[in-house]
């Protein structure tokens, strides 16, 4: 019988944010009767994705299931990790050479088109509006050369508008337009009383701690405060990335099993 195993494959961090964060889902899913579950990682955390994919095969792994970790494709999914999976930049399914030894790989897809990431952040609203005067949402994704990560956060944003939040904007870090102060005045400008800023993305890291806050005018650590504009005050409240929610472990599950029929 062939032996298979899974990686869950991050983006990798300075911070031990996302480390954990996959170490965390890792465990879930070992608890949850799946064998063989290692992590890899594509940059600044180890283990990278080469030495966990020799560790596999050491421990004798045949056939491996890799599923990315991350919200959207973008250079990473499509650039950088096939390579280091032993796979063409177009394939999903193949069989690759590691060390001499024939496996077996598939390699999965991000998962920000699911239905459960609006719904993730809908509860994350309705944790933080305080009712009080007029609200605005701000879903804010990091940006990309390609176009996959603005079309999955305007996706959600989308979504949000349609589960009847009111006033629901999107804003990105880097590389995308709207930029995240852009909207922030934007929003500003039209009069909102409180501003729900919502940061797509896996775990806290350098993006989220360093350069947001500033942006959204909080402090480093803060993650609800108040600003002065023409006189008034506006409350900005900034929610904790998605990435350790137990929902997205049975999201990493289905993807597998899709690999084991």
């Amino acid at each position: 019988m062939t032996k298979k195993g899974i990686m869950i494959i991050g983006h990798g961090s300075r911070y031990e944010y996302n480390k954990n964060t996959l170490e965390l889902q890792a465990d879930r899913l070992t608890a949850a009767g799946f064998e063989n579950v290692y992590i890899g990682f594509n940059e600044t955390s180890h283990p990278f994705i080469e030495e966990t994919l020799t560790k596999m095969v050491d421990d004798g792994i045949e056939e491996i299931t890799a599923i990315p970790f991350f919200i959207a494709s973008g250079l990473h999914i499509t650039r950088d990790i096939p390579p280091k999976l032993r796979l063409k930049a177009d394939e999903k399914d193949a069989t690759v050479d590691v060390d001499g030894k024939k496996i077996i790989m598939h390699f999965g897809t991000p998962f920000g088109e699911d239905p459960l990431l609006a719904e993730l952040l809908h509860e994350n609203i309705q944790g933080l509006d305080s009712k009080k005067g007029k609200t605005g949402i701000m879903v804010i994704g990091h940006g990309s050369r390609l176009p996959y990560n603005k079309d999955i956060i305007i996706l959600n944003s989308e979504r949000l508008s349609k589960m009847g939040h009111n006033d629901v904007y999107y804003a990105f870090n880097e590389f995308n337009e709207p930029k995240i102060e852009t909207v922030l005045d934007e929003m500003v400008g039209k009069g909102l009383d409180e501003i729900i800023v919502l940061p797509l993305f896996i775990s806290l890291g350098d993006h989220l701690k360093n350069d947001v806050p500033e942006k959204i005018n909080l402090r480093d650590g803060v993650f609800d405060g108040e600003f002065d504009h023409d006189g008034r005050k506006i409350t900005v409240k900034y929610s904790l990335p998605i990435g350790r929610d137990p929902r997205l472990t049975d999201l990493l599950a289905k993807k597998i099993r899709a690999y084991e029929g």
